[in-house]
């Protein structure tokens, strides 16, 4: 900290504004220079209108001198009829960059003059005006109307017409102009002097010239004999009878096509010289080269009239001119193509060539110019017609070139050249002048961030740093110290050294601050007292320095007070570790690497029957741990390879040996301690005495065994009457079957008789045996129909229904089906249909059983089915990742759907076990024994399929049978 600070600018600073000043100081010399020699009246306002400055040019047009001029205002100096339009041309100029228009000037001795004035703004807010008098052409183009009408003589093209445009009169200059003699045009249509896009202008004179109007100046472009294309000012006037009556035309025509170019030359230099000013504004107002470049470009195209402009940044890896600023490139131009410094063919254009030789480059004919071919097709389709390249220097380097380019071939003449290049130059002289700013700043910037860092450092210092000289007078501290003492700045320079200490320590401390001024360095412990009373310990070490010449001492002090309290709080943690290890309730053992034991806790000792007298220095194995254990492995050996291999012993469960000779189970946590090779020094073992848990497990593995055991020998009873149950119910299954045919037997013979009988076969019935003979049949088909579903679930079971694979047509086997269940339905007044979604072909499967299944499935869908329709729908389906023309992959579905009475959920899981039937109820109306469904759903998974169903209660049931389309019988 500093005892005091100066007011005023820094050396930095005033540094900075001279330098600042000089480079704005030379641009406005180089600007008033370009002003005052400009051949034209230059004149700068104010955005009111009021002049803030004239050149010469302006002062002899008008009469004033510079002095004059000043503060006058646009009123002051136009004619009164002009007055009214100063306004609207204020507005105009601000709103747009380039404005022009004619106006009547008012001279101090009271004459007036016509002049040309093209303004446009500046950067800075004001505008720039240029006046041109064009009076004196005015008044020699006027006295030339006047005289044409009666010189033939005339250098302009007279020529007469009549209302349809024949020629009837043809002079000496029109000759001259349109190289046509008289006698070849005469009498002939004057459309032939006027370009295709431009005969309806033609159109518009006539109409004019028949209602007596007078064309007057009116500007245009028409074509010679030699097909040349040239700019004419024409004047037409009606020509009337003695009546009155228009009857024909004069027009004069004068060529301006050299005007026109005089005036294009103008407006280009004029544009030149307007980016100029603008160039050096921006040098002026603009500090960095990322904001300069982009503005010259941008400058150049909106003021200067080029199509495009770029400056392209030389870089010394790929040897390129890489665009840094570009404007006008709207198309993408510059990022189509490569430019290079070296002598590739890409080196050779205006930039390249610019670079290389360290001067201006002109290609004044892009698509002729044979070292342009590079970028031939780029430049045709932009409309680049020619180019200009100039090099820009830093430290007398080329490193840039500045690059425009116009629509116009031959654009780039003498004095357009020299302005380019001054323009060139004086971003050469901004560049260098940011270099120089900024080689300068950084150096200030070092300096001040070294200062900064230094201060920083010493006040971010977590103890006190102090300078002072041999007197004892502080020239020097750190904000921690002004914190820690509780003095202000001003008190400190006042103080002295030992004016920090307590009465105690003064002497100590004198003695180290006279060891340090004598040379050498030294430290020392002490309380530092602070103005409140207060003592904190610190430790101070101090070292002898040179400071502007005088013999000092820089010392740096360090709060020790955590540190004591460190310190006494680890002699009362080591005090109270003691503790705890002596009265913990685990052994704790510490030994050496060698296996001798170094201490062992009260606990231990009482466990073992040792005391710490006796313990000590004693081999582990061999009083704590048996040579071998119960079973005969050596446990020495296991004691060694804990020392070799701790990581791997960091657990271990081994027998112990009490001093009685008792054997015990310890499980061992060990921690080991490696010297400076890594090796092992030490290791600290804590243990745990599970001797009981051990004789535990031992009395639970012998009752395992015995629980094993026993679980064999019950398994082995439960496959014994597995097997009796088996062979159980595969005779009973035969039963059946043998029974179920020795019941068909007579069935079958007595469904043939009444047969016989009900058609009358043995003689005529009357209605009473009709009907009774119809009940027994009846009867007898249904008891054949449960016989029949007995035999097949007992063959099912007996492994004995026999299943043959046959290729048969599967829409044929369901319209069958469809015929066999038909009459059921049309009988209840039910709609039976079928719906094939997809062609079915030919199906491989045992076609019975199929039929079966779909038999069973549409008789129980008609049975519980009282109105609606029950609706058979089939599909196949192909797998999805068979191939198309592979037939036997993919499934078949077939889907029955009633409008019946539908299940409960809770209903479906029982729905295909053997006899069982849902409710009891329907048990009684609807007649089975709730075996049909069981046996369909064996049949489909025998097929290679399966039955699944879906149900809601009181709408009906959808069963979905699916099979496999080709299907295999297994042996």
């Amino acid at each position: 900290m500093h005892a005091g600070s100066s007011s005023g600018p820094s050396e930095t600073e005033a540094s900075i504004g001279t330098s600042d000043q000089g480079a704005a100081t030379a641009i406005d010399a180089h600007n008033r220079t370009l002003f005052e020699l400009a051949p034209d009246g230059l004149l700068i306002a104010d955005p009111q209108g009021r002049y803030l400055d004239a050149n010469p040019g302006i002062c002899r047009m008008l009469g004033y001198n510079r002095d004059e001029l000043v503060g006058m205002r646009s009123s002051d100096i136009v004619a009164a009829d002009e007055a009214e339009y100063i306004a609207p041309a204020l507005d105009a100029i601000k709103a747009s960059s380039g404005y022009q228009r004619e106006w009547t000037f008012r001279r101090k001795d009271g004459t007036t003059f016509d002049a040309d004035v093209h303004a446009t703004p500046m950067p800075d807010g004001n505008l720039l005006a240029v006046v041109r008098d064009v009076s004196d052409s005015r008044r020699a183009h006027e006295y030339s109307e006047h005289l044409v009408a009666i010189v033939e003589s005339s250098g302009d093209a007279i020529i007469g017409k009549d209302l349809d445009g024949i020629i009837t009169s043809w002079n000496g200059g029109a000759e001259a102009i349109f190289g046509y003699p008289a006698d070849a045009v005469v009498g002939t249509s004057i459309r032939r002097l006027i370009p295709g896009d431009r005969q309806h202008e033609e159109d518009a004179i006539l109409a004019r010239l028949r209602s007596g109007e007078r064309v007057e100046h009116f500007e245009t472009r028409r074509q010679a004999r030699d097909g040349r294309i040239i700019d004419v000012s024409i004047t037409a006037s009606p020509i009337r009878d003695a009546r009155g009556q228009v009857i024909g035309a004069s027009k004069i025509a004068r060529d301006i096509t050299e005007q026109k170019a005089r005036e294009h030359d103008l407006q280009r230099i004029t544009r030149l010289y307007a980016a100029l000013s603008q160039v050096n504004q921006a040098i002026v107002w603009l500090r960095s080269r990322d904001e300069l470049l982009p503005k010259v470009c941008q400058v150049l195209v909106q003021f200067g009239g080029f199509k495009m402009a770029w400056i392209g940044w030389h870089d010394p890896i790929g040897g390129r001119l890489l665009p840094v600023a570009r404007c006008g490139d709207d198309s993408g131009y510059l990022d189509s193509i490569e430019v290079f410094v070296d002598e590739r063919a890409k080196g050779h254009g205006p930039a390249g060539m610019a670079f290389r030789s360290a001067g201006t480059c002109i290609s004044n004919d892009l698509l002729n110019d044979p070292s342009a071919l590079s970028w031939w097709a780029e430049q045709q389709r932009q409309g680049l017609r020619s180019a200009a390249a100039f090099p820009i220097r830093l430290h007398g380097m080329v490193c840039a070139t500045l690059n425009v380019y116009s629509e116009e071939a031959g654009f780039f003449q003498k004095e357009e050249i020299a302005l380019l290049e001054e323009a060139a130059g004086d971003v050469s002289f901004a560049l260098e002048n940011e270099a120089r700013e900024q080689d300068r700043q950084a150096a200030t910037a070092l300096a001040l961030n070294e200062k900064r860092f230094s201060e920083a450092m010493i006040d971010s210092m977590p103890g006190i740093v102090y300078l002072y000289d041999e007197a004892g007078r502080f020239l020097r501290w750190n904000r921690n110290f002004e914190a820690v003492s509780g003095y202000s700045s001003e008190e400190i320079a006042g103080m002295h050294p030992l004016d920090f200490f307590p009465q105690a320590d003064k002497a100590q401390v004198a003695g180290r601050i006279a060891e340090v001024l004598a040379g050498e360095s030294a430290f020392v412990e002490a309380d530092f007292l602070a103005r409140n009373g207060s003592t904190t310990p610190y430790f101070f070490t101090g070292r002898r320095v040179e400071f502007e010449g005088t013999p000092c001492l820089v010392g740096v002090g360090i709060d020790i007070s955590g540190r004591r309290r460190a310190e006494e709080r680890l002699s009362e943690s080591e005090r109270k570790y003691r503790e705890l290890v002596e009265h913990a309730n685990s052994i704790i053992l510490h030994w050496s690497r060698e296996g001798r034991v170094l201490f062992l806790n009260e606990y231990g000792q009482r466990f073992f029957g040792f005391s710490e007298d006796e313990i000590r220095g004693r081999s582990v194995v061999g009083t704590i741990v048996p040579e071998t254990d119960s079973e005969g492995r050596d446990l020495k050996q296991a004691m060694e390879e804990i020392c070799r291999n701790p990581a791997a012993f960091e657990q271990n469960i081994n027998e112990s040996m009490r001093r009685s000779g008792e054997r015990a189970w310890i499980a061992w946590t060990n921690k080991t301690a490696l010297d400076t090779k890594g090796e092992v020094a030490e290791i600290l073992s804590i243990g745990t005495d599970i001797t009981a848990q051990i004789k535990a497990e031992e009395a639970l593995r012998a009752t395992q065994a015995t629980l094993e055991q026993r679980v064999i020998e019950r398994t082995a009873e439960l496959e014994s009457a597995m097997h009796a149950a088996t062979a159980a119910d595969r005779l009973k299954s035969a039963f059946l079957a043998t029974m179920s045919h020795e019941l068909r037997t007579p069935l079958n013979s007595i469904i043939g008789f009444t047969g016989i009988l009900m058609q009358g076969l043995a003689g005529p019935l009357n209605p009473e045996q009709a009907k009774q003979m119809g009940m027994v049949r009846t009867s007898a088909n249904h008891l054949l129909e449960l016989i029949n579903d007995v035999l097949d679930i007992s063959r099912i079971e007996a492994d004995q229904l026999n299943m043959q694979a046959q290729s048969f047509d599967l829409r044929g086997a369901i319209e069958r089906a469809m015929t066999t269940v038909g009459p059921l339905a049309e009988k209840k007044g039910l709609a039976l249909n079928l719906i094939v979604e997809t062609p079915l072909g030919e199906m491989v499967s045992d076609r019975r059983r199929l039929s079966q299944v779909l038999i069973n499935l549409l008789g129980n869908a008609i049975k519980f089915t009282e109105r609606g329709s029950v609706t058979l729908s089939a599909a196949y389906v192909q797998a999805p990742d068979a191939p198309a023309d592979q037939a036997t992959a993919g499934t078949v579905r077939l889907q029955v759907t009633d409008t019946g009475i539908g299940m409960r959920p809770g209903e479906l899981a029982t729905l295909f076990k053997p006899f069982h039937q849902l409710d009891s109820g329907l048990t009684r109306q609807h007649e089975g024994t709730g075996l049909g469904l069981a046996i369909s759903r064996r049949l489909c998974r025998l097929l290679g399929g399966d039955i699944a169903v879906s149900s809601e209660w009181g709408r009906g049931s959808t069963f979905t049978v699916t099979l496999p389309r080709h299907w295999t019988a297994q042996a």
